[in-house]
């Protein structure tokens, strides 16, 4: 390798035109997009675009620079995002309208997000802080611009991989000038990829899902188009038939991976190494267009012709098929309509190209702009402004949106308490019209209820698998109620926590989300589950408290595969006997609560659709609930006294036996099955009583404190 690098020929790839890759471009591309649209899954296609734009961009520099040429690096940054920026700018803006028209408002702030991460080259970064949070309301698995991480991705190497290069080139000419400067960024693109697939292994198997946004877990697959472009001509010299059979299997290795590997789960640690080495054998394959060479059917025009216009059709498709799966409400598009979905992609992309980049590309004549003969430098002068420009009038229609949502906001802030009621609403209430609901669909992630103080001193938990703890109230006082277990006791926590206070009491609360207490089969987590439940349990049982309060019941919110309906599904926490035994033992009054009704989808999703008024979302309590509480049949069958008590809220979530969506012009959820803190703090006069009724707090030694 080193002698063919270092050989007096010159071994910068050719400046030539492929056919062949612009084929492999568009097969790249339509496997992206079939994978996507049919089967939910991701094929690898992404990461062979990644591979190829690194091989391009590191052979047209390395020519220039084995010359002797000097190379600007702001000048190759211009020249990069003036041909990435128009196409994107549009899509994004045109994505970002149809979001504001057509989708919920739960998504808003998030979509406003990633429309100006997107147009600043930064989106992967903000996906990985936001899919990794199970509060996360919109995530980016449903978000109509998270294709566009690839694109920032691929913006951020554009602007490192110039710097290297010319680091490069500096060393080369200063200290080892007696070797030819493709070995200098061999040996320097080797070494970013044997530390990038490195680090990329290890975070893949620490945190996937961070890792398949990052950046440095990404940079390998450049550096080996970059190696690739730097040892191709020496690759050639291999013979001819052995790089046909590589190129032809490289071809069934891509077209067949995104079947065979679980892409999105595992990728981008060292199985991406399967589609980019495979890409990378078609790219070594013999040039010619011959039947008997990949390069024959690469070079087929309509995959050349496509190619032109994958970018588009990159940045097209994931939008078209997020808004026709929320518009259409189905979670996969039926072989025709993803047909559809290809073509208008397609035909998307041509018009964008058409009439959008090409004439945008044409100012970076020196002589489209008479003015411009003015500078000294008139096509990084016209770059730059046509970069500029783009920029702000996409970052203009986004930020109107961002200033709308803002200023419902403040109207909201405004409404005087009368308005939004909530389970305080009266019989005779009469809602004004202009009354916004809260809370406002865009702050649905700030009703998560976190009453009092991270957990100290003697209520501090020893044990790691109780990560979340709160208390409030008098700290020194032995707690007088323990909430325990996970969203569900968690949602209702501001109400207990004000109950408790109210009498001068103290509190605790430990969650887990997704596990409830004493369940073994709901767990997204089992192995943590479980340990949070045994350190839970030893943790309540040490404490003592005068009240342990639990979800007691499970519900659902749809039929099941067997046309079971939700409300015969309602059942008690199956291991829950055993679970509160060690608490009646140690003194404790358990409460067993009720747990909340669920439904099939989300309901601020449902209340935000146009022309839907939102009684439409509401539903039967027989239809969500069993006729008989779960719990009243536990305790019918079990001799627990007073020690372990019912209680539920059903009556103010389902007034009348209808569980509402709207309850005082107050959404009363935040999901399809967690309450908001708006509607709890409304309901909290009603949940103290419900809960003295249910327990006889206060207690008499409370007043003698």
């Amino acid at each position: 390798m080193s002698q063919a690098i270092t050989s007096t020929q010159n071994t910068a790839p050719a400046a030539g035109f492929r056919a062949d890759l612009q084929g492999l471009r568009a097969l790249a591309v339509l496997l992206v997009m079939c994978y996507h649209i049919w089967f939910s899954r991701v094929s690898g296609g992404v990461d062979i675009f990644l591979m190829l734009s690194a091989f391009f961009l590191t052979g047209s520099l390395t020519r220039k620079l084995g010359s002797g040429q000097k190379v600007s690096v702001l000048g190759n940054w211009l020249h990069r995002f003036f041909r990435l920026l128009p196409q994107a700018a549009l899509i994004i803006v045109a994505t970002a309208v149809t979001a504001w028209l057509v989708l919920p408002a739960t998504g808003w702030l998030a979509l406003i997000n990633e429309a100006f991460s997107s147009l600043f080259f930064k989106q992967n970064w903000a996906l990985a802080e936001t899919n990794v949070d199970y509060y996360a309301f919109n995530t980016s698995a449903s978000s109509p611009l998270q294709h566009f991480w690839s694109l920032s991705v691929q913006g951020q190497i554009f602007i490192l991989w110039p710097v290297l290069l010319v680091v490069c080139a500096f060393i080369w000419r200063r200290f080892l000038s007696r070797f030819r400067f493709e070995l200098i960024a061999f040996i320097m693109f080797t070494a970013v990829f044997a530390g990038s697939l490195s680090y990329s292994i290890y975070l893949t198997a620490a945190d996937q899902r961070l890792a398949y946004f990052h950046t440095g877990t990404r940079m390998w697959e450049f550096a080996l188009g970059s190696m690739l472009a730097l040892a191709l001509p020496l690759l050639s010299r291999l013979p001819a038939w052995l790089r046909r059979i590589g190129g032809w299997s490289g071809l069934l290795v891509i077209v067949s991976c995104g079947a065979l590997l679980d892409v999105e789960g595992q990728f981008p640690g060292y199985l991406a190494l399967v589609p980019t080495l495979g890409a990378a054998l078609l790219i070594m394959a013999p040039e010619p267009r011959s039947w008997k060479n990949p390069a024959g059917i690469l070079s087929l025009a309509p995959l050349t012709k496509l190619g032109a216009l994958s970018y588009g059709m990159y940045l097209w498709h994931w939008p078209l098929l997020v808004f026709y799966l929320q518009l259409a409400g189905v979670d996969q598009a039926s072989p025709l309509a993803g047909t559809v979905l290809i073509f208008g992609s397609i035909g998307l992309s041509w018009l964008s190209t058409r009439w959008v980049e090409k004439p945008l590309l044409r100012l970076e004549r020196p002589q489209s702009l008479p003015i411009l003969a003015m500078v000294r430098r008139p096509q990084l002068v016209s770059q730059a402004f046509v970069i500029t420009l783009v920029a702000l009038v996409a970052a203009a229609p986004i930020a109107v949106w961002d200033s709308n949502v803002q200023q419902r906001k403040v109207q909201a802030a405004s409404q005087s308490p009368e308005e939004n009621p909530g389970a305080q609403a009266t019989a005779d209430w009469d809602p004004s019209p202009a009354a916004l609901t809260l809370p406002l669909r865009t702050d649905l992630d700030t009703e998560w209820q976190t009453p009092g103080d991270h957990c100290t001193g003697k209520y501090s938990p020893q044990d790691p698998a109780i990560m979340f703890c709160n208390q409030g109230g008098d700290p020194n006082a032995a707690p007088d109620l323990v909430l325990l277990g996970d969203s569900h006791i968690q949602h209702w926590s501001d109400a207990a926590a004000a109950t408790i206070e109210a009498s001068g009491g103290s509190w605790v609360m430990i969650y887990h989300p997704g596990c409830r207490y004493g369940s073994s089969t709901m767990p997204w987590d089992a192995e943590e589950c479980a340990a949070f439940q045994e350190a839970a349990q030893d943790y309540v049982t040490q404490l003592a408290p005068s009240m342990v309060l639990t979800v007691a019941t499970q519900t659902v919110g749809t039929p099941d595969e067997f046309g079971n309906s939700a409300a015969s599904q309602e059942t008690m926490v199956d291991g829950y006997a055993d679970a509160i035994d060690p608490f009646v033992e140690a003194g404790s009054q358990v409460i067993a609560m009720r747990d909340t009704p669920r439904f099939e989808s989300s309901i601020p999703d449902c209340v935000g659709r146009p022309r839907l008024d939102a009684t439409a979302c509401d539903a039967p309590v027989a239809d969500k609930l069993a006729a008989v509480n779960p719990v009243d049949t536990f305790l019918a069958s079990h001799d627990y006294g007073s020690s372990v008590r019912p209680f539920e809220m059903t009556s103010v979530l389902c007034p009348d036996g209808i569980c509402k969506a709207v309850i005082g012009n107050v959404l009363v959820y935040i999901d399809d099955s967690h309450l908001s803190k708006t509607f709890v703090n409304s309901a909290a006069t009603r949940f103290a009583s419900a809960f003295s009724v249910a327990t006889g707090w206060p207690r008499e030694e409370m007043t003698s404190r």
